[in-house]
């Protein structure tokens, strides 16, 4: 897989973790400007508003709200962009889930603006990493955009944290989990033909991996008690920061592979189908092709086990994709020969094929 951007973006330009950390925004904003355009979804500015807005007026005398409700696309970040210039907002602050985190870079990146992330839910890492999965406005994969630069900042209240529902909670850790689990398709630890910074980054990724399966239980046990613990933090950090991190080290080359493949084909073939599922919940599913590809079905039960302890799909059928012949030949085909299989491989392809069929098998 190709690299997609030579510089190696690792971090965001400030981090900031904790609880009550919302009463910081207007610090932040600060920082790197005077006025502010805060651009959230609905649910997350009713969340957020009041204190957001507390904290801003302290430090500014201008700033505005703007709620969006759609996808992270272009046309609508380019009007976003044209609005915060025409009037005179120097700052793009991102309130909400993975959606309005990517869609708060991109609009950043139309404005040539700064960008301070919010984000209400775990869900992704897109409030930290250096990239925006873009749609279309009725939900068609577009591609990711990587951009030359880091977010500017990113806030994180484990106040909000720990009452987010739990499906997104889950769906972020399956998200960052991904990144071990899809690495290792590609890293051999006994090889050193890898680009760059791939080294670094499979190390990180074994280390989330492990904190995240070994902290998970007790971590959902505090957030369904409201309490914010050592272990809740440290998953949080680990879903959003070391898994942005470990995205930026790789340059956006190799640490993705089968799992968010599946994603993004599932997004592109059925769009209607898959509207209501959120990213990590698909590419936990894709989880499953890709441990089976890697010839290490066993460790699916630990994903299977939260899947079916928390209501969340874990059969292709369950996210609205028909079981027949026609849609396993668009998912092989789309699949195989992409960035993710080697169609020139025959070896590889049929593995591929045949943790393709693990997943149809399973319904």
């Amino acid at each position: 897989m190709p690299i997609r951007e030579e510089s190696f973006r690792i971090g965001c330009g400030r981090y900031l973790q904790g609880a009550g950390y919302l009463e910081k925004a207007g610090d932040e904003v600060q920082r790197l400007g005077k006025a502010p355009l805060i651009v959230g979804g609905k649910t997350a500015l009713e969340l957020t508003r009041e204190s957001l807005e507390n904290s801003i007026k302290k430090k500014c005398n201008k700033y505005k709200f703007v709620t969006h409700t759609g996808t992270c696309n272009e046309e609508d970040a380019k009007e976003i962009a044209e609005n915060a210039t025409t009037e005179g907002l120097d700052v793009i602050v991102g309130v909400g889930g993975g959606v309005i985190c990517d869609f708060a870079k991109l609009c950043g990146y139309y404005a040539k603006l700064p960008v301070i992330n919010i984000p209400t839910s775990s869900a992704t890492c897109a409030a930290y990493t250096p990239l925006s999965v873009r749609y279309t406005k009725d939900g068609k994969t577009v591609g990711s955009l990587h951009y030359e630069y880091e977010v500017n900042c990113v806030i994180v209240d484990t106040k909000i944290m720990v009452n987010q529902p739990m499906r997104l909670f889950i769906a972020g850790v399956f998200d960052a989990i991904a990144k071990f689990v899809e690495i290792k398709q590609r890293f051999n630890e006994n090889t050193t033909d890898y680009p760059i910074g791939l080294d670094c980054a499979y190390v990180l990724a074994k280390h989330s991996y492990r904190v995240l399966t070994e902290r998970i239980e007790k971590c959902l046990s505090d957030m369904e008690k409201g309490e914010v613990t050592d272990d809740v933090e440290k998953v949080i950090f680990s879903a959003i920061a070391e898994t942005g991190v470990i995205s930026g080290i790789a340059r956006g080359s190799n640490q993705t592979a089968l799992g968010h493949k599946f994603y993004e084909t599932t997004r592109f073939l059925f769009p209607d189908s898959a509207r209501p599922y959120l990213h990590g919940e698909i590419v936990g599913i894709g989880l499953l092709l890709q441990n089976k590809f890697n010839n290490e079905p066993e460790n699916n039960n630990f994903i299977l086990n939260l899947m079916n302890k928390y209501n969340m799909p874990s059969k292709v059928s369950e996210i609205g994709v028909a079981l027949t012949e026609e849609s396993f030949d668009k998912y092989y085909k789309k699949i195989c020969g992409s960035s993710a299989v080697n169609e020139k491989d025959e070896e590889e392809c049929k593995r591929f094929k045949d943790a393709l069929r693990y997943l149809w098998e399973r319904g």
